[in-house]
């Protein structure tokens, strides 16, 4: 069980951001559940709501939610809808903003909005209330669980697909809904109307929604009447996107308060003197937003960051290449260039960006040239070239090349092995609230490597982790309860963290499953 968990930090969860303040961007604990339902079985297909709940998961994803079972839910029937909506409400203990977005086949009947799994085969009104899913029993679950903001984001206004089946509808659409305290719906368009599915790959809400949400300084007013400007426009005024609002208590920002204006002065003039700060963490650019590296301290704390394989390519490298001209000596957004050719696969290109980052004295930076070198990317494979590079990124203070040199140091890769170094960086990088550092701690002290066997300390770190949404913790904890190590047996609870990891990408959670459902 013990493999490379932090190698190249790429395993890094990127849902969950550690910030201090209420007030801040992700400081919430942010739960989200995205379906998107178009294969079905028993109505017309729909051409986008796979795509629109993918973009939906991803947007969410880099605004720092939560997504139940890692990314979009897909073409779900009764049951398996049933069984995200029960992940969804033990996700939502304890959050503070829970979201729901649904895109599919949604139906009206005697003033009820249901929505639609992919085996739905009614025969008559009453077929409906059995087969589909009540939104008001989704909307009801949703505000039990207490969060502070309930946003529910529907586009599904679309005709009744089984109107000629006995199925009536007084709409046309989906009913007027009235929202409980501290809850927004959004419907993608006005009661009794009928919204388009797209013929782009995106409903032109969906579309507008992913767009909106992104923009630091939005609030919950501002977003949705954007969004429904922006429907109304694409759609040559035959699309109105409504919303049903109570009060809020607070503020509510997707991307963060907005950052202070750029100056507008000449870029000679903007740069910064060698004395001044050139980290500028209260810059924040699109380069920042679609490019940073989760856990990166160069970096403004608001930003969650995203997986190499998350970053959208066609929009970051034109945002990051902006970026560097106008802030030359930030010397982060070199680094971020580098990301974004390291998810093109252009990886020397990337080694040239982290180059001049490193020059640039950018810290985090030598611990992706180590990765480079562990991962021979480009280069010939050299654990002592990576540990040399991650040493250096540790002394400038990088929790994260602090972690993957203490993988070095406790396995001997490239180094000669030390035990005593590998447990000292891994408990830095743990006071710096790095999950990844937690969960490779905590399998020294459950398998009783480096230190004394001692599963009380090991459960407390992958707690620790498995709070922060790493997939690693998350199956090392499981680990724990199928064993009966230190806590009482119990395989159903570790099924559900096997599960969860394995639904985040954990390949060893997967293969966990594998072997126990033989």
């Amino acid at each position: 069980m013990a493999g490379r968990i932090a190698f190249l930090s790429r395993c890094l969860a990127t849902v969950f951001s550690v910030i201090a303040a209420m007030g801040s961007a992700h400081a919430e604990k942010r739960v989200a559940l995205v379906i998107g339902n178009a294969a079905y079985q028993h109505a017309r297909v729909l051409a986008n709501p796979a795509n629109d709940a993918r973009l939906m998961a991803d947007t969410l994803t880099s605004l720092g939610f939560f997504v139940v079972g890692g990314g979009a839910k897909l073409d779900l029937d009764k049951a398996g809808f049933d069984k995200a909506i029960t992940e969804f409400e033990k996700e939502l203990v304890g959050a503070d903003a829970a979201l729901f977005y649904y895109a599919g086949h949604g139906v009206e009947t005697h003033g009820l909005n249901y929505l639609v799994p992919i085996d739905t085969n009614p025969a008559d009104d009453g077929d409906v209330f059995m087969q589909a899913v009540g939104l008001a029993d989704i909307l009801d679950k949703i505000e039990r669980a207490g969060a502070r903001i309930n946003l529910l984001l529907l586009d599904a206004c679309r005709d009744n697909p089984f109107r000629d089946r006995g199925v009536h509808s007084t709409t046309g659409g989906l009913a007027q809904m009235q929202a409980p305290p501290g809850t927004l719906i959004s419907f993608a368009t006005q009661p009794r109307s009928v919204s388009l599915d797209g013929d782009d790959g995106h409903s032109p809400y969906t579309r507008a929604l992913a767009n909106t949400l992104t923009h630091p300084g939005y609030g919950l007013f501002k977003t949705f009447n954007e969004v429904g400007l922006a429907v109304e426009k694409a759609t040559h005024d035959e699309q109105l996107p409504w919303v049903s609002m109570s009060p809020i208590s607070g503020n509510f920002y997707f991307a963060g308060k907005a950052s202070a204006p750029a100056s507008t002065a000449p870029v000679q003039q903007a740069r910064l003197t060698p004395s001044s700060d050139n980290l500028r963490r209260d810059l924040v650019t699109d380069c920042d937003r679609l490019a940073a590296m989760p856990y990166d301290t160069g970096h403004a704390p608001e930003l969650p960051g995203l997986e190499v394989a998350k970053i959208n390519v066609a929009a970051a490298g034109p945002a990051c290449e902006d970026a560097m001209r106008q802030y030359p000596d930030v010397m982060r957004f070199a680094f971020e260039a580098g990301r974004v050719a390291a998810a093109r696969k252009d990886y020397a290109a990337a080694r040239r960006f982290y180059d001049k980052a490193a020059e640039g004295g950018y810290p985090i930076a030598f611990n992706n040239i180590g990765s480079i070198y562990e991962s021979g990317d480009g280069v010939r494979m050299d654990y002592a070239e990576a540990g040399r590079w991650y040493k250096k990124g540790a002394d400038a203070g990088e929790p994260i090349a602090m972690v993957d040199l203490g993988w070095l140091y406790e396995t001997g890769h490239g180094a000669v092995k030390n035990c005593r170094e590998a447990v000292r960086l891994y408990e830095t990088a743990v006071k710096a609230d790095v999950p990844a550092a937690m969960n490779n701690l905590g399998l020294l002290y459950m398998n009783g490597r480096c230190v004394a066997r001692d599963y009380a300390e090991a459960k407390r770190l992958f707690d620790q982790g498995t709070a922060l949404g790493n997939d690693a913790s998350m199956n090392s904890l499981g680990v724990l309860y199928d064993q009966g190590n230190g806590v009482p047996r119990n395989r159903t609870r570790a099924m559900q963290l096997f599960e969860k990891a394995a639904a985040l990408g954990n390949h060893e959670a997967i293969q966990n499953l594998r072997e126990r459902r033989r």
